[in-house]
């Protein structure tokens, strides 16, 4: 993409650049891309807790836009269209992974790092974090998730999720609350 266009498509509105893909213009599409792969990203690394398959749900949630781009009856459905299909692939791979269930990976064997004793406590600390987390419900995990890992904004994360600004606020303070009882953390007012 030149650089006269991808200055020009910054300043474009989606919609505009969604009815110059649908027309043929593969630099507008490639500004889609680069305006939405981090929303998307983090949206698939809340889900699915795992960096290379958000980044292959990512990157497909692109293809299937542009291969079905035709599809899209309203050039302003855009972010919410494309966010359905990043749910989707969410949704086939947390499917996928249920029915193979696979055993992290002990990088306790490697040298040079905290003595065994260390690496159990510290261990035990991130399995209770986790624990906690994973034990969340999917509405208060996933924007907190995207919020605090991912650095996304809560505009960013609204339209993530298809809902309003000020629920994904309640959300992550819910997130919060529970996470505190759930690990046993004092929080003085």
């Amino acid at each position: 993409m030149s650089m006269a266009v991808a200055e020009m498509s910054l300043e474009m509105p989606s919609e505009r650049l969604v009815v110059a893909a649908h027309a043929g213009d593969r630099a507008a599409f490639s500004a889609l891309v680069d305006r939405y792969r981090d929303t998307v990203f983090a949206y698939a690394f809340a889900r699915l807790r795992d960096r290379d398959e958000a980044e292959d749900v990512a990157q497909e949630t692109f293809v299937r836009a542009y291969l079905s781009l035709g599809r899209l009856r309203r050039p302003s459905a855009w972010e919410a269209w494309m966010m359905r299909i990043a749910r989707n692939l969410c949704n086939d791979c947390l499917r996928l992974k249920r029915s193979r269930p696979t055993e992290p990976l002990d990088v306790g064997w490697l040298d040079g790092g905290p003595s065994p004793e260390m690496l159990a406590i510290a261990g035990e600390r991130q399995r209770e974090r986790s624990e906690a987390m994973a034990g969340l419900p999917e509405k208060y995990r996933i924007p907190l998730m995207m919020h605090y890992a991912s650095r996304r904004t809560y505009r960013e994360i609204a339209a993530a999720l298809g809902v309003p600004p000020s629920t994904v606020v309640g959300r992550i303070a819910g997130a919060l609350r529970l996470l505190r009882r759930r690990l046993g953390v004092e929080v003085n007012r």
